[in-house]
């Protein structure tokens, strides 16, 4: 019966922190995963090591591909499902998708929203986790420039992009008090989010070798994921790893 099996959408799924998740969490045997990435190949890899989990390859850099998708899933989940944002970009060049938005803009907000928009719509989700970071007290989001990436900085944008998504989060959880939300700051993990090419890009990865591992920070995520409840209805809440604390922002 699908009823008794908690079912946890999960984005970005094919690496770094979400890989980590997808397999700490497809070991259990009363949950059921649906993977989302845009690599179809390594999402099957994935689901191999799980015991129960369905895989959609999609580029939530397009908000046409990420409502399709969402309204899919609301088709195929049952209500009380839990979704994780963890799809990110930290861009090195501006570059604009299809709908004309900056790509980490797409990824880190637009793409994210959308998805999620037909499946609260549906009244599917029970809980959504917005793996953030805490940099997005350095961000600043420009509504005339930001989404279009007219204000494009290597190392602002990502934080400018997160931020607005857990400000988005914030305000949408009033909208929305039957479901818990929360935002955090995972940690400072080893994934190859913002590698860069070159020389730079070899000293970034050297000083990675001391962060925290994938596996480490998905071991933390599985036991948030545990707890009874994150947020009071129509609040979401910041967690710095796992503790509740002032937002960044």
């Amino acid at each position: 019966m699908l009823s008794h099996m908690r079912e946890i959408i999960i984005t970005g799924a094919s690496r770094g922190i979400g890989r980590a998740l997808a397999l700490e969490l497809g070991q259990r045997t009363d949950t059921r995963l649906f993977l989302i990435a845009r690599d179809a190949a390594k999402l099957e890899d994935v689901a191999a090591h799980c015991r129960d989990a369905r895989i959609f390859a999609a580029d939530l850099s397009s908000a046409t591909r990420a409502t399709v998708l969402g309204a899919e899933l609301a088709a195929l989940i049952q209500p009380g499902a839990i979704l994780v944002h963890n799809a990110g970009l930290w861009p090195a060049r501006r570059e604009l998708t299809a709908d004309g938005f900056e790509r980490a803009y797409a990824v880190n907000h637009a793409g994210p929203s959308a998805l999620q928009s037909p499946l609260l719509a549906a009244d599917k989700l029970s809980r959504v986790m917005v793996i953030s970071a805490g940099m997005i007290a350095a961000g600043k989001f420009d509504p005339e420039r930001t989404p279009s990436g007219r204000d494009f900085s290597a190392f602002r944008t990502y934080a400018s992009t997160k931020r607005h998504f857990a400000e988005t989060t914030r305000a949408l959880s009033a909208e929305y008090p039957s479901v818990d939300f929360l935002v955090l700051h995972p940690g400072v993990v080893r994934t190859d989010l913002g590698a860069r090419p070159g020389v730079f890009g070899k000293f970034i990865d050297f000083v990675k070798r001391r962060w925290e591992s994938p596996e480490k920070c998905a071991a933390r995520l599985s036991r948030i994921l545990e707890l009874p409840r994150w947020s009071a209805p129509g609040q979401a809440v910041w967690y710095f790893q796992e503790k509740p604390s002032s937002w960044p922002v």
